[in-house]
Protein backbone atom coordinates (compact mmCIF):
# COMPACT_ATOMS: atom_id res chain seq x y z
CA UNK A 1 0.00 0.00 0.00
CA UNK A 2 2.83 2.42 0.74
CA UNK A 3 4.30 1.76 -2.73
CA UNK A 4 0.97 2.71 -4.23
CA UNK A 5 0.92 5.94 -2.25
CA UNK A 6 4.51 6.74 -3.27
CA UNK A 7 3.65 6.04 -6.91
CA UNK A 8 0.55 8.23 -6.70
CA UNK A 9 2.54 11.02 -5.07
CA UNK A 10 5.20 10.79 -7.79
CA UNK A 11 2.52 10.88 -10.46
CA UNK A 12 0.98 14.01 -8.90
CA UNK A 13 4.39 15.71 -8.73
CA UNK A 14 5.07 14.88 -12.38
CA UNK A 15 1.61 15.97 -13.45
CA UNK A 16 1.88 19.32 -11.70
CA UNK A 17 5.42 19.83 -13.01
CA UNK A 18 4.37 19.53 -16.66
CA UNK A 19 2.35 22.77 -16.84
CA UNK A 20 5.27 24.69 -15.33
CA UNK A 21 7.51 23.47 -18.16
CA UNK A 22 4.90 24.41 -20.74
CA UNK A 23 4.49 27.88 -19.19
CA UNK A 24 8.25 28.40 -19.29
CA UNK A 25 8.21 27.66 -23.02
CA UNK A 26 5.88 30.67 -23.55
CA UNK A 27 8.76 33.05 -22.84
CA UNK A 28 10.64 31.85 -25.95
CA UNK A 29 11.34 34.80 -28.23
CA UNK A 30 12.17 33.98 -31.88
CA UNK A 31 12.52 37.69 -32.80
CA UNK A 32 14.61 39.93 -30.55
CA UNK A 33 15.00 43.72 -30.43
CA UNK A 34 18.00 45.30 -28.70
CA UNK A 35 17.51 49.05 -28.23
CA UNK A 36 20.36 51.43 -27.48
CA UNK A 37 19.36 54.92 -26.36
CA UNK A 38 20.59 57.39 -23.74
CA UNK A 39 18.64 57.29 -20.47
CA UNK A 40 18.62 61.11 -20.30
CA UNK A 41 17.90 63.50 -23.17
CA UNK A 42 17.91 67.23 -23.92
CA UNK A 43 14.76 69.07 -24.97
CA UNK A 44 14.69 69.93 -28.72
CA UNK A 45 18.11 68.30 -29.28
CA UNK A 46 18.69 65.04 -31.21
CA UNK A 47 18.13 61.83 -29.26
CA UNK A 48 19.94 59.04 -31.09
CA UNK A 49 18.71 55.44 -31.03
CA UNK A 50 20.10 52.21 -32.43
CA UNK A 51 18.00 49.07 -32.80
CA UNK A 52 19.53 45.65 -33.46
CA UNK A 53 17.09 43.06 -34.77
CA UNK A 54 17.82 39.35 -34.67
CA UNK A 55 15.52 36.46 -35.55
CA UNK A 56 15.76 32.69 -35.49
CA UNK A 57 15.62 30.80 -38.80
CA UNK A 58 12.07 30.79 -40.14
CA UNK A 59 10.73 33.38 -37.70
CA UNK A 60 10.07 35.94 -40.45
CA UNK A 61 9.32 33.49 -43.30
CA UNK A 62 5.56 34.15 -43.39
CA UNK A 63 5.92 37.81 -44.27
CA UNK A 64 4.52 38.98 -47.61
CA UNK A 65 6.19 42.40 -47.78
CA UNK A 66 9.42 44.04 -46.60
CA UNK A 67 9.87 44.59 -42.85
CA UNK A 68 10.38 47.99 -41.24
CA UNK A 69 11.60 49.14 -37.87
CA UNK A 70 9.67 51.98 -36.25
CA UNK A 71 10.65 53.74 -33.03
CA UNK A 72 8.77 56.56 -31.31
CA UNK A 73 9.34 58.40 -28.03
CA UNK A 74 5.88 58.54 -26.45
CA UNK A 75 4.08 58.82 -23.13
CA UNK A 76 2.53 55.40 -23.86
CA UNK A 77 2.78 52.90 -26.69
CA UNK A 78 -0.08 51.98 -28.99
CA UNK A 79 -0.69 48.64 -30.67
CA UNK A 80 1.55 49.48 -33.61
CA UNK A 81 3.82 52.24 -34.94
CA UNK A 82 1.03 54.06 -36.79
CA UNK A 83 -1.23 54.29 -33.73
CA UNK A 84 1.45 55.50 -31.30
CA UNK A 85 1.56 59.25 -30.75
CA UNK A 86 5.03 60.63 -30.20
CA UNK A 87 8.30 61.85 -31.64
CA UNK A 88 9.60 59.63 -34.47
CA UNK A 89 13.15 58.41 -33.79
CA UNK A 90 13.39 55.73 -36.53
CA UNK A 91 11.04 54.77 -39.38
CA UNK A 92 12.85 52.83 -42.08
CA UNK A 93 12.90 49.66 -44.09
CA UNK A 94 15.51 47.22 -42.82
CA UNK A 95 18.42 46.30 -45.03
CA UNK A 96 19.14 43.56 -45.75
CA UNK A 97 15.69 41.99 -45.75
CA UNK A 98 15.23 38.50 -44.22
CA UNK A 99 15.68 35.46 -46.44
CA UNK A 100 13.51 32.36 -46.15
CA UNK A 101 14.81 29.70 -43.78
CA UNK A 102 17.81 31.67 -42.51
CA UNK A 103 18.62 33.44 -39.25
CA UNK A 104 18.33 37.20 -39.53
CA UNK A 105 20.27 40.14 -38.18
CA UNK A 106 20.09 43.85 -39.03
CA UNK A 107 20.48 47.24 -37.39
CA UNK A 108 18.82 50.61 -37.84
CA UNK A 109 19.85 54.01 -36.51
CA UNK A 110 18.05 57.29 -36.28
CA UNK A 111 17.26 60.26 -34.09
CA UNK A 112 14.50 62.66 -33.22
CA UNK A 113 14.07 65.78 -31.12
CA UNK A 114 12.06 65.35 -27.90
CA UNK A 115 9.38 68.02 -27.62
CA UNK A 116 8.43 67.90 -23.91
CA UNK A 117 10.04 67.29 -20.53
CA UNK A 118 9.37 64.07 -18.65
CA UNK A 119 9.97 60.34 -18.83
CA UNK A 120 8.74 58.68 -22.01
CA UNK A 121 8.73 55.15 -23.39
CA UNK A 122 10.86 54.22 -26.39
CA UNK A 123 8.17 52.32 -28.35
CA UNK A 124 9.84 49.97 -30.85
CA UNK A 125 8.04 47.93 -33.53
CA UNK A 126 9.22 45.46 -36.17
CA UNK A 127 6.39 45.54 -38.71
CA UNK A 128 5.54 44.36 -42.19
CA UNK A 129 4.98 47.14 -44.71
CA UNK A 130 1.49 47.55 -46.03
CA UNK A 131 -0.73 45.70 -43.56
CA UNK A 132 1.34 46.74 -40.53
CA UNK A 133 1.55 43.23 -39.04
CA UNK A 134 3.77 43.42 -35.93
CA UNK A 135 6.43 40.69 -35.65
CA UNK A 136 7.97 42.10 -32.47
CA UNK A 137 7.65 45.12 -30.22
CA UNK A 138 9.41 46.46 -27.14
CA UNK A 139 8.16 48.90 -24.51
CA UNK A 140 10.77 48.23 -21.82
CA UNK A 141 13.14 51.15 -22.51
CA UNK A 142 12.55 54.68 -21.24
CA UNK A 143 14.26 58.03 -21.72
CA UNK A 144 13.90 61.07 -19.50
CA UNK A 145 13.92 64.50 -21.13
CA UNK A 146 15.56 66.41 -18.30
CA UNK A 147 15.24 70.09 -17.43
CA UNK A 148 18.59 70.16 -15.51
CA UNK A 149 20.37 68.42 -18.40
CA UNK A 150 18.87 70.79 -20.97
CA UNK A 151 19.79 73.89 -18.94
CA UNK A 152 23.35 72.77 -18.14
CA UNK A 153 24.06 71.68 -21.71
CA UNK A 154 22.62 74.94 -23.10
CA UNK A 155 24.92 76.93 -20.79
CA UNK A 156 27.91 74.90 -21.99
CA UNK A 157 26.89 75.41 -25.65
CA UNK A 158 26.48 79.17 -25.10
CA UNK A 159 29.91 79.56 -23.45
CA UNK A 160 31.64 77.41 -26.05
CA UNK A 161 30.24 79.49 -28.93
CA UNK A 162 31.00 82.87 -27.37
CA UNK A 163 33.44 85.16 -29.19
CA UNK A 164 35.85 85.25 -26.28
CA UNK A 165 35.70 81.49 -25.61
CA UNK A 166 39.49 81.12 -25.68
CA UNK A 167 39.87 83.53 -22.76
CA UNK A 168 37.34 81.66 -20.61
CA UNK A 169 38.59 78.09 -20.99
CA UNK A 170 38.22 77.34 -17.25
CA UNK A 171 34.55 78.47 -17.27
CA UNK A 172 33.86 76.36 -20.36
CA UNK A 173 35.49 73.29 -18.79
CA UNK A 174 33.46 73.81 -15.62
CA UNK A 175 30.24 74.15 -17.64
CA UNK A 176 31.09 70.95 -19.54
CA UNK A 177 31.63 69.04 -16.28
CA UNK A 178 28.30 70.36 -14.95
CA UNK A 179 26.50 69.35 -18.14
CA UNK A 180 28.11 65.90 -18.15
CA UNK A 181 27.07 65.44 -14.52
CA UNK A 182 23.46 66.51 -15.25
CA UNK A 183 23.11 64.58 -18.51
CA UNK A 184 25.20 61.46 -18.06
CA UNK A 185 27.59 59.84 -20.54
CA UNK A 186 25.09 59.06 -23.33
CA UNK A 187 24.11 62.64 -24.20
CA UNK A 188 26.24 64.45 -26.80
CA UNK A 189 27.55 67.83 -25.71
Amino acid sequence: MSRLRCGAAALIVLATGVPAGVAAADSFTPVRLDIGVAAVARLHQPLAVTVHVSADPGALDNRTAPVRIGVKLASECGGDFQHTNGVILVNRRLSPQPTTGHAYSAAARGSGRPSAYGTDVVCTYLEEEGDGRVFANDESVTATVSRPCTAAAARYDRLRRARDARRHRARIDSARRSARHACGPGVPL
